[in-house]
């Protein structure tokens, strides 16, 4: 009896050896989310304690990645280069008692110049300081370019939407020959006349603005060399529509080599 339990103990021990022991090979196509294009990025995956398990890069011209990792955890996959928008990625990958490949697609954004990032309403009517929302965007910003250290962007700047204006419309005339109190009356409705409409340009409210986003940045010193503002005074009915008055778009896009 007692040898017995000591061979099914030993098979056990041995049967969980070889599971630690398992690798997996992880491995797909990465490509960019927006032209669906194989791009060459470089990824490091980390296990649930952070410890680095891999760093590598995909091939440049397929897309292509493979690394052998241990099955049966969860890993954060972390892509990143100088044209590429940093970005993680959780992934689990199912137990496994001997080596078998996993596949698995990954999407990145690749960054080229005059990609938008953000459109957003950012400034409240005549207001010189960034709203709740401007402020999300601009540290969304900062943070991008501390990860992307050779991008540039460009930050536009729009007019205020003009306050709205509305026309009342009057109510259709009740049929007489039904009796009153049959259908309720209906009240005067208000039609927006604007919608699309923006303030003048007010060169000192936007001189303003300017100040308040740099106010924003850490170190405002070092990163405005590669931030540049533009005043846009052209009509753009896509933004009028959404009302935007900020807009950041992607700029020079440099490698260390350029």
């Amino acid at each position: 009896m007692q040898r017995i339990l000591i061979a099914v103990l030993t098979i056990f021990t041995l049967s969980m050896v070889n599971a630690q022991e398992t690798t997996v090979l992880l491995k797909g196509i990465i490509t960019d989310r927006t032209t669906g294009k194989p791009v060459g990025v470089n990824y490091e995956i980390t296990d649930a304690q952070g410890m680095k398990v891999a760093d590598a890069k995909s091939n440049g011209k397929t897309g292509e990645y493979s690394s052998a990792i241990k099955p049966g955890a969860d890993y954060t996959m972390f892509f990143y280069g100088f044209d590429i928008l940093k970005s993680t990625k959780t992934i689990s990958i199912p137990p496994a008692s001997k080596y078998e490949e996993v596949p698995m697609d990954f999407t990145v954004d690749k960054l080229v110049k005059g990609m938008e990032l953000f459109a957003v309403e950012g400034f409240d009517q005549g207001s010189v300081k960034v709203n709740t929302l401007g402020d999300k965007v601009m540290a969304e910003t900062i943070a991008i370019l501390k990860g992307n250290r050779n991008l540039h962007v460009n930050i536009t700047l729009l007019p205020d939407m003009a306050p709205p204006r509305y026309e009342t419309i009057a109510s259709p005339k009740q049929d007489k020959k039904k009796k009153k109190g049959n259908e309720p009356a209906i009240p005067p409705q208000q039609k927006l006349l604007n919608p699309t409409e923006r303030t003048s340009l007010n060169a000192e409210l936007q001189k303003q603005r300017m100040d308040a986003i740099i106010a924003s940045f850490p170190d405002a010193a070092a990163q405005m060399k590669r931030v540049h503002f533009i005043i846009d005074k052209s009509s753009d009915s896509q933004q009028d529509v959404k009302r935007n008055t900020m807009m950041i778009h992607v700029g020079e896009v440099k490698s260390l080599f350029d």
